[in-house]
């Protein structure tokens, strides 16, 4: 099992342990969590490779809304040969909590993409997982789940 994942899991065990934040402190680290991934979503609209590198560990493993399974490797490998292209995102409804190191973020996404040449659009509730390593905020897991606008 890798360091960060580890990290994370116990962040969750410790968490009740830890001394509670003052209220507006806790209030502006979810801001800051927040844009994270307004930020990160930014990145793949604009297929900035390299903030993308910078905000994602190693380990980072994604499931897409689809159910399959991606490292990050995987997930660079397939922007750098633009098999995967976002031409535009929404985020809404987010929710952050932040557990010492580890930061939990769900929320609603909508998305335009092209895979494969093919354009499509995904509305999907989202969790993705942060955990605070050497002082920088990094995505170490993602979950999409696809939902019907009906």
């Amino acid at each position: 099992m890798n360091k960060l994942l580890i990290t994370a899991a116990l962040g969750f065990m410790l968490s009740p342990l830890l001394p509670a934040q003052n209220a507006s402190s806790s209030a502006d680290l979810q801001e800051q969590i927040k844009q994270l991934e307004r930020d990160r979503q930014d990145a793949f609209v604009r297929n900035d490779i390299a903030a993308l590198e910078q905000s994602t560990a190693d380990d980072y493993t994604t499931i897409n809304s689809s159910c399959k399974i991606a490292d990050k490797v995987q997930m660079m490998s397939n922007l750098r040969a633009g098999k995967t292209k976002v031409l535009s995102v929404k985020l809404d409804e987010m929710k952050a909590r932040v557990y010492g190191n580890t930061a939990v973020l769900t929320g609603r996404y909508q998305d335009t993409s092209v895979k494969d040449g093919v354009q499509k659009d995904a509305h999907a509730l989202f969790m993705r997982i942060f955990v605070r390593d050497n002082g920088h905020w990094r995505a170490v897991a993602y979950q999409q789940t696809s939902i019907s606008l009906e």
